[in-house]
């Protein structure tokens, strides 16, 4: 589950931003990357209750919740688009800084 949910969410940051590397404004984009972030969301949780009693169950614990944060903020963008786009990309940053620690030392 843990790899359908990375896949998952690489999938959707590429369906975001090659689009708008080349200046392409879509809606279609927009959505196709809410629906896998969503997917890759689901993905996690489930991947979480999967591990729940073995030793890397914490490392799952911390991905999940980043992967929630980012969902979060991106579902409420609408509201306060300037601040929650921030938020946004820092937990998506945070994300793939955690990515390597987790490997490394948990």
């Amino acid at each position: 589950m843990e790899r359908i949910s990375s896949l998952l969410f690489c999938l959707s940051l590429l369906v975001y931003y090659i689009p708008k590397l080349f200046k392409v404004k879509k809606k279609v984009y927009v959505k196709a990357h809410m629906f896998l972030g969503a997917i890759s969301v689901l993905a996690m949780i489930a991947a979480v209750v999967l591990k729940f009693g073995q030793a890397d169950f914490i490392k799952y614990i911390g991905f999940a919740s980043i992967m929630i944060a980012i969902g979060i903020t991106g579902t409420i963008m609408k509201k306060n688009y300037k601040l929650y786009r921030v938020l946004h990309i820092v937990f998506t940053i945070s994300f793939f800084v955690y990515l390597p620690l987790a490997i490394k030392f948990m």
